[in-house]
């Protein structure tokens, strides 16, 4: 005869209700019937209640079977919070991708309102407004004060613009509108006489 060896697991409480002594008791569906209760230990200081009575075959399937419940339903809570957890997540992603948006955005707009303010002053300054770029400062009064600097400097590395004269060889001067062909030639003809 061959020894099988004993396991004992315990899945509620205690008092060894549930457990599976001997694994030639479990039938044939793969339930585990469970075991009548472990008589308490005396030294423990846990005595057995007097009114306790032995669970029949039916009060131990209904035990079994409020236990399998139990089992299902903290399984299913479980998956239940893990979803919450999920959502959570994810609202925190997007609440996070909202929030680095906004700075974005805030960043954008000081930026353009810095350019825009160093495009004005270089108009109110007299500065031609590829020079704007170059414009330091945080304020508009450093701006201004870095503008009149830049506008002197500029000043003294350029002549000042002119009109510039008019040039006599182009254009027709003063001579009369020619009508013809003919007219064109004859006025040639007396501009470039030969001697």
């Amino acid at each position: 005869m061959k020894h099988t060896p004993w396991v004992r697991l315990i899945l509620g409480a205690g008092h060894g209700v549930g457990t599976v002594t001997d694994p030639a008791q479990q039938d044939q569906g793969g339930a585990t019937p469970p075991t009548p209760p472990v008589p308490a230990d005396p030294a423990a200081g846990n005595q057995p209640d007097p009114n306790d009575q032995p669970l029949g075959e039916t009060g131990l399937r209904a035990l079994q079977a409020e236990r399998d419940a139990r089992a299902a339903a903290e399984r299913a809570a479980a998956e239940l919070a893990a979803r919450v957890k999920e959502f959570e997540d994810a609202n925190k992603t997007a609440e996070e991708r909202a929030a680095e948006q906004l700075a974005e955005a805030q960043r954008a707009a000081a930026e353009n309102a810095t350019r825009a303010l160093r495009y004005e002053i270089a108009a109110e300054a007299g500065l031609p407004l590829s020079a704007a770029g170059r414009l330091q400062g945080s304020t508009r009064e450093e701006m201004l004060a870095d503008a009149e600097s830049l506008k002197s400097l500029i000043g003294a590395a350029q002549p000042a613009p002119g009109t510039p004269k008019p040039d006599s060889r182009q254009g027709g001067g003063g001579h009369e509108p020619i009508a013809s062909l003919e007219s064109g030639r004859a006025a040639y003809d007396a501009r470039h006489k030969k001697n």
